[in-house]
């Protein structure tokens, strides 16, 4: 699966009036065939690729295209077909797939996209599937960090029969209603004359000041002299974000990227707490605080941030969900059952692992749910987040301790369920069969180290 990079200059391509997609030259495409299985008596798989790049091209997009696809088990025949169709299956990217004799993956397409998109710079992506909640959520995450999205879907209880109008007829464009996103060809005009007005009086005035005998200094100057004027604006952007104060009831919810709001070292907290309830009758600032002082007993830094992501049917926390009016740095989401809650903290951890992995201390990651260990495939997406400054654990409270109402709480998490989620490779005896390619990189294979039990203390000094 390639993940070349796209063009620093972007540009614009059309169909019909005022559509608009393209924005780079490089595209992913993110098809779901758990959503929308290939058409019974569709035998030509490459058709699928080419009517989906030709839809693309009509959108104006004529850049390079790599289609990948998603579900959570495919026979070996169907997937050989694809991929000599040019079509990547996405579980095929984790070593845990090409090792493991059970084919079943059991990450969601979204931690995929999310993963391979994040690193980018602004890219196309097409995303293929039925407009879940978290989808749409982590595709407005992307928006806001530049990428351009299309999301084809037919309506309701319909099947896509990947031709190319009914690709063309089904996509939509962004998260938001077109005109907001491009003008009217009146205010296009008015735009464009209202810029050649602008353009012709700094030209007149650029005259004038060189007729009063001012020095142009950028004359003769060449690339080096615009280079340093690009240096000096970044520098001074750069200076305004760190005097920007934080707004202590602003809600972290990755809609936009996130910028470390504190000096030094930090911990994450991810949250599970249909699992691990908070004491009840508690306010958010006594959970920030009972947790960030169990942290700081245990010697790490008392700059904590908390998401935590409760049940549908959560009662105790319904009153914490809504408008932040705590300062606190802890955040509380409504994320459904407990797959859709293993979901959203897996993108939502990726978000921030990516835009925290620029920060040049080490920092601590805490996963508190019972839906991570054992998992290989999310053990190692996880593993493959961490940077060299990073130190990871999960807490997966036993009966005995998981029990918000005690007066030890949360201190028995981090003594006893806390454990540092390592990887190891391994050889296994038998290669899995199914294609040459997987034969050959078969014999390794990726484990959780079971038990390394710590408070922290002493890994995080």
């Amino acid at each position: 699966m390639a993940l070349e990079k796209g063009s620093d200059h972007p540009h614009r391509g059309t169909m019909g009036e005022g559509e608009y997609f393209s924005g780079n030259d490089y595209t992913m495409v993110f098809w779901n065939m758990d959503d929308y299985p290939i058409p019974v008596g569709m035998d030509d798989f490459g058709s699928i690729r080419i009517n989906i790049i030709e839809a693309l091209e009509r959108f104006g997009y004529h850049g390079e295209t790599d289609v990948n696809v998603h579900c959570a088990q495919l026979e070996c025949d169907v997937r050989d077909e694809l991929s000599k169709a040019r079509i990547d299956y996405l579980p095929e990217a984790t070593k845990v797939y090409l090792t493991s004799t059970a084919k079943v993956c059991s990450l969601d397409m979204t931690a995929f996209l999310v993963r391979i998109a994040l690193p980018q710079p602004p890219i196309n992506i097409a995303v293929i599937a039925k407009p879940k909640a978290e989808l749409v959520r982590v595709l407005k995450c992307l928006k806001s960090r530049g990428h351009t999205l299309m999301l084809i879907h037919p309506p309701d209880g319909e099947q896509l029969s990947f031709s190319v109008d009914t690709l063309l007829a089904h996509a939509h464009l962004g998260d938001s209603k077109e005109e907001e996103d491009h003008p009217s060809q009146g205010e296009e005009e008015d735009h464009l004359s209202k810029g050649e007005e602008e353009d012709h009086l700094s030209k007149g005035e650029e005259e004038d000041h060189l007729s009063k005998g001012e020095e142009d200094t950028s004359v003769g100057l060449g690339p080096y002299y615009y280079y340093c004027q690009y240096l000096s604006q970044k520098a001074e952007k750069e200076k305004e974000k760190e005097e920007e104060v934080e707004d202590p009831y602003k809600i972290l919810d990755f809609l936009e990227p996130i910028r470390p709001s504190v000096k030094g070292a930090m911990t994450a907290v991810f949250w599970d707490a249909q699992y691990c309830p908070f004491p009840p009758g508690s306010t958010a600032d006594e959970i920030y605080n009972s947790i960030e002082l169990a942290l700081v007993k245990r010697k790490f830094t008392n700059k904590t941030t908390i998401w935590a992501y409760l049940g549908d049917d959560d009662k105790n926390g319904s009153a914490l969900l809504g408008d932040k009016t705590w300062a606190s740095r802890i955040y509380f989401f409504s994320a459904g059952d407990k797959a859709s809650r293993r979901i959203r903290m897996t993108n939502d951890i990726c978000f921030w692992a990516h835009e925290s992995s620029c920060q040049p201390v080490r920092e601590s990651l805490f996963i508190v749910s019972d839906q991570f260990r054992g998992d290989l495939y999310y053990v190692e997406l996880l593993h493959n987040l961490v940077p060299a400054c990073l130190h990871l654990f999960c807490i997966t409270p036993t009966q005995d301790i998981n029990k918000p109402e005690s007066p030890e709480w949360p201190e028995l998490f981090f003594d006893k369920g806390a454990y540092r989620l390592l990887l190891e490779i391994s050889e296994i005896p038998a290669a899995c069969s199914c294609s040459k390619k997987r034969k050959t990189d078969a014999g390794m294979l990726v484990t959780m180290e079971d038990e390394e039990e710590t408070s922290g203390m002493e890994s995080n000094e």
